[in-house]
């Protein structure tokens, strides 16, 4: 048997991990910026959830979500995306009661996918959502979040598609349009299976499709944007006006749905170059009935996005090289007492100096060799009465007599 990870996960490497984390960092310095704290959730969440706030009728509850039951008999899942979790602990902890609640997050997600490049089974997920607010510029603002992100993050060929697909109330002229045209093809067979049996439940659904068929089918399909109520046709105008005193470029896309049923009115998906899964890197959108789908006593508005880390590292301009390199010691212990080099090693970290030393049983002159080869710029001799510091790249000597004093001529450089 060969030791391997899962299909679909991977394991990230000191040099992906110090990518990732540059992501990361530079994600939550922009939501600082814009006044998003951030949230922890948890990983597995009771099953119905997701069922009510994604919707049954989605690719993600009926082939990809993770789902078991615990020695109790309770039915869980592991968490498929961000938003239904974030929108869970919004309500049962009241941060409903100041708005607006800005909330970010950096989570990982699962979902029983065919594994491709930038789609993986266990992914990282970077996110923010903002409740309270039914005003355009609230979506504006979480698009302008995730665009500086983005672009702060080098990602090449940075692209925004926009869409709406309306309330409710303007989504039923649309679907039950749409319906009547995918009717003949679902008829004559040229719809996927699972498409063909959705139609009478959720044709909306038919359009998030990959497969080739029912992709050639959708082309000619109707546009829910031809589709939409005065309010949301005002909304939607309003946000596209609020992007472009922004300056952010983006391109109306009529056929974009998102793959969720709780997104309404604002849709909207980033893509790079590189990216994988068509060059999707993140999206988002507003979900003001999510509340109430999942329990709540009435729509709370909220939108938001969430962003792949895989997708973004492919789709950085520099394949993500460009993150910080591993740090080099500012020290090098060396020394054939391990007592003494394990003591001086301690010291020299309490005081917060990057120090490394022999773990190896190594000699002295290895262990030059070694502080040498690592970088480091002092050596740090431990010796009777004191300690001596060697900078390696001038040879230079001097003593310490003790490692506050040699903290001192470290820091100093």
């Amino acid at each position: 048997m060969r030791i391997v990870a899962p299909p679909g996960t991977v394991d990230a490497l000191p040099e992906e991990v110090r990518t990732n984390r540059f992501v990361e960092a530079v994600f939550m310095d922009k939501c600082r910026l814009f006044g998003y704290s951030e949230i922890h959730t948890p990983v597995f969440e009771y099953g119905g959830l997701f069922e009510k706030g994604v919707g049954k009728v989605t690719d993600i509850i009926e082939k990809e979500l993770y789902s078991f039951t615990d020695k109790s008999g309770a039915r869980l899942a592991l968490r498929p995306e961000g938003t239904t979790s974030v929108t869970r602990a919004v309500l049962q902890h009241g941060l409903n009661r100041e708005l607006p609640a800005k909330l970010c997050y950096k989570i990982t997600c699962y979902r029983q996918e065919n594994p491709e490049e930038g789609r993986l089974r266990e992914f990282h997920q970077i996110g923010a959502e903002c409740y309270g607010s039914e005003d355009p510029r609230s979506d504006a603002e979480v698009i302008s979040l995730a665009f500086e992100a983005l672009r702060a993050m080098s990602v090449e060929n940075l692209t925004l598609n926009i869409n709406s697909v309306g309330c409710p109330r303007c989504r039923v002229s649309f679907e039950n349009e749409l319906a009547r045209y995918l009717l003949p093809f679902a008829n004559r067979g040229e719809l996927c299976p699972t498409c063909a049996e959705r139609l009478g439940k959720n044709p909306v659904r038919v359009l998030d499709c990959k497969e080739a068929g029912c992709r050639a089918v959708k082309a000619g399909a109707p546009k829910v944007v031809d589709y939409l109520c005065p309010d949301c046709l005002e909304h939607y105008e309003r946000v596209k006006a609020c992007l472009r005193a922004m300056n952010i470029p983006f391109d109306e896309k009529p056929g974009l749905i998102r793959g969720l049923d709780y997104y309404n009115r604002t849709v909207f998906e980033f893509k790079g170059g590189g990216g994988g899964a068509n060059g999707t890197v993140g999206g988002g959108g507003r979900f003001d009935a999510l509340s109430r789908r999942i329990g709540g006593e009435a729509d709370l508005p909220a939108v938001g996005f969430a962003i792949g880390e895989e997708r973004v590292v492919l789709a950085m301009s520099d394949g993500g090289s460009g993150a910080a390199a591993p740090e080099k010691p500012a020290a090098w212990v060396v020394a054939e007492d391990a007592g003494a080099a394990a003591g001086c090693l301690l010291a020299l970290r309490s005081a917060g100096v990057r120090a490394e030393g022999d773990v190896m049983g190594l000699s002295v002159e290895e262990q030059l060799a070694r502080a040498a080869e690592s970088g480091a710029r002092w050596a740090v001799f431990p010796e009777k009465g004191g300690l001596r510091i060697k900078n390696l790249a001038t040879g230079e000597e001097r003593p310490a007599s003790d490692a506050a004093e040699a903290v001192r001529i470290i820091n100093k450089g």
